[in-house]
């Protein structure tokens, strides 16, 4: 059996997914898509009693799991919910042609949290952007046409950032975002040290932005209930 667990946005299990890893065999966790401090996986070792090991992307994208599923009660840890901000399909579609039983449990994801702190309407969100960190003849603008389209529709811009090799600074986001004028910069969502900055671009990205992982959104025009919330973060 594979079991998807949801780690929700601050490594906050749910009663159901401490439950499942009591009941497993076997522990993995990826932190590619989100990177989790160690000391949260100790202290989740120690309250569950069993070891956690840490897979790579090559080992999650390949069958090594499909394999450890058909023998034995394997779960997963995937950083907030397993198929929303990271999506998973592709395990589960394999884990069903091998006739695996297959079960999600979901959690909190950075989809409702950012626009729940920031007191924006979830529904005035449009598509999501990506920002990737440029590699050798590879830099990408499509997240870039993605967020003007949006803006055109008067939707508001979730942008997540990219991970690999590590995970991108604020700052440097802010840079490829310049063509716009607003935006609100998210740290550490759901974390004590949480941390929100909204504003013109040109003005926040000389502020202490806080910590990665990082997430940011280009507002659309704003509702005046909107307004008001954000004016707590603005600079």
């Amino acid at each position: 059996m594979l079991i998807l667990i949801g780690t929700g946005i601050n490594f906050d299990l749910t009663l159901g997914g401490m439950e499942a890893l009591e009941d497993s065999n076997e522990i993995y966790i990826e932190t590619y898509t989100n990177l989790i401090e160690n000391e949260k996986i100790e202290k989740l070792e120690n309250k569950i009693g069993k070891k956690i090991k840490k897979l790579e992307r090559k080992d999650v994208e390949s069958n090594f799991l499909i394999k450890r599923a058909s023998e034995k009660k394997v779960a997963l840890l995937v950083s907030g919910d397993p198929l929303t901000a990271t999506t998973h399909v592709s395990l589960l579609l394999d884990a069903k042609k091998a006739k695996i039983a297959v079960k999600v449990l979901h959690n909190s994801s950075i989809y409702t949290s950012a626009a729940g702190v920031t007191g924006l309407q979830i529904y005035r969100f449009g598509k999501t952007a990506s920002l990737v960190n440029p590699r050798e003849n590879y830099a990408p603008k499509s997240s870039l046409e993605v967020i003007r389209k949006n803006l055109e529709n008067n939707m508001h811009s979730l942008v997540l950032l990219d991970t690999e090799p590590k995970p991108m600074e604020a700052v440097k986001a802010l840079e490829m975002l310049k063509e716009f004028d607003y935006a609100i910069v998210l740290s550490r969502v759901g974390e004590e040290n949480e941390k929100i900055i909204y504003g013109k671009i040109s003005d926040i990205i000389r502020k202490n932005l806080g910590s990665p992982p990082f997430t940011i959104i280009i507002p659309a025009k704003l509702h005046i209930v909107e307004e008001e919330y954000l004016d707590n973060f603005k600079v």
